[in-house]
């Protein structure tokens, strides 16, 4: 399922307005990895390998 999701991640040229971000477990309680959706479009922007704040601002 996140290759399908990371397969439609689209770049948009509009800086979305609403977006949603969420983490999830790759292994339970070991890794975790985040989504960024727009919410207005439900579009997925970004599929990140962690859950770092860091990682997000960039």
């Amino acid at each position: 399922m996140l290759r399908q999701l990371k397969r439609c991640a689209q770049g948009t040229t509009e800086a979305p307005t609403i977006i949603g971000i969420d983490d999830w477990s790759w292994r339970k309680s070991q890794t975790y990895g985040t989504i960024i959706v727009d919410l207005e479009r439900r579009v997925v922007i970004d599929i990140l390998e962690d859950r770092d704040v860091v990682t997000c601002t960039n």
